[in-house]
C-alpha cells in the first residue's frame, strides 16, 4: 500500500491514477478517499488524480495529534511537496473545503491551478446571523457524545442524511467501514475543530478558478450558501445537482465527471 511520511513520522494513505495536472481530492471529517472511488478511473483519462487519507483517517495512521484543519493543510502542502504535485487543482469535499480555504490562508494561491468546493459552507457553526450552518452547540454537543458513546447509529444517520435518497445497504456498509476506522477521540476531535472553523472572513482569499459543487436537497446545505460563496469568490461557478444531498460525485457521479472536465477544460486548459 502507498503511504507518505511527513516530517513528524505520521503516514498517510494515498492512491494516484493517470497522468497530467494533478487533481487532489480531499475528503470530509470522519470520511476517507475511498469515497472518490467513482471519480478516479472517468478523470484519470485526463488527469492525474489522487486520493489522500488525511492524519486519523481511512488506511493513515491513527495519530491523536494534529487533528485541526490548519495541520491539515500543512500536511497537504507537505504531501504536495513531496509528492512535486504543485501545481495542483485541490478537490475539498465537505471539511476538505476547510482544508483548501486554510491551505490558501497559509501558503496563498501560487501553487494551485483551481479549486473545487463541494457541498459546504463558509462555516459549519449556526454564528449570530449566520443562517448557513448545520450545528448549534446544542447539536455539536450531542454529536460529540453519540461518537463515544454509541457511535453507529448516529453514523448510520450521518449517512443516510448525505444522499438526496437512502444509498443501498451496500453501499452504506462500506462508508460506515470507512467511518469507523478513525477512533472515537480522533474523530469528536476533529468534528469539534472544524466545526468552530469560520472562513466567512477569508474566502475572499481564493485567487483560483473556483467551482462550486451543491447538492439542491438541503439535508446539509442549501443552495443559498453557494451562492454566499460565488458572491465572495472572485472568478467562481456555481452548479447544482438536482438529484444530490451531499454527495454530488456519488449520487450524480457522471454528471458531477462531466462538470468538473468542462470546468477544468475551460479554466485551466486540457492537460
Amino acid at each position: 500500500m502507498p503511504y507518505i511520511t511527513l516530517e513528524d513520522q505520521t503516514r498517510l494513505y494515498y492512491e494516484t491514477h493517470g497522468s497530467g495536472t494533478p487533481i487532489l481530492f480531499i475528503h470530509g471529517v470522519l470520511m476517507s478517499g475511498q469515497f472518490f472511488h467513482k471519480q478516479l478511473s472517468a478523470l484519470s483519462a485526463n488527469y492525474q488524480c489522487i486520493r489522500l487519507d488525511l492524519r486519523g483517517h481511512g488506511e493513515s495512521d491513527k495519530v491523536l495529534h494534529g487533528h485541526t484543519i490548519s495541520q491539515y493543510a500543512r500536511d497537504i502542502k507537505e504531501f504536495m511537496c513531496a509528492m512535486e504535485l504543485e501545481p495542483a487543482v485541490l478537490v475539498g469535499w465537505s471539511m476538505g473545503a476547510f482544508v483548501v480555504w486554510d491551505y490558501i490562508n497559509q501558503f496563498g494561491n501560487d501553487n494551485i491551478r483551481a479549486a473545487v468546493i463541494v457541498d459546504q459552507s463558509a462555516s459549519d457553526y449556526q454564528w449570530d446571523g449566520w443562517g448557513h450552518g448545520p450545528f448549534d452547540f446544542d447539536g455539536l454537543k450531542t454529536a460529540m457524545h453519540a461518537i463515544q458513546t454509541d457511535p453507529l447509529p448516529f453514523y448510520k444517520s450521518f449517512i443516510n442524511n448525505m444522499f438526496a435518497e437512502p444509498p443501498a445497504s451496500t453501499e452504506t456498509e462500506w462508508m460506515l467501514a470507512e467511518m469507523l476506522k478513525q477512533p472515537a477521540a480522533i474523530s469528536s476531535t476533529i468534528l469539534f475543530n472544524q466545526t468552530a472553523a469560520d472562513y466567512r472572513e477569508s474566502i475572499q482569499n481564493v485567487h483560483v478558478p473556483t467551482l462550486l459543487c451543491f447538492g439542491e436537497d438541503r439535508k446539509f446545505f442549501s443552495i443559498e450558501a453557494g451562492e454566499h460563496l460565488c458572491e465572495h469568490i472572485p472568478n467562481s461557478k456555481l452548479v447544482t445537482f438536482s438529484k444530490s444531498s451531499h454527495c454530488p460525485f456519488l449520487e450524480e457521479p457522471d454528471a458531477f465527471n462531466r462538470t468538473l472536465l468542462s470546468f477544468l477544460d475551460e479554466r485551466i486548459g486540457k492537460s
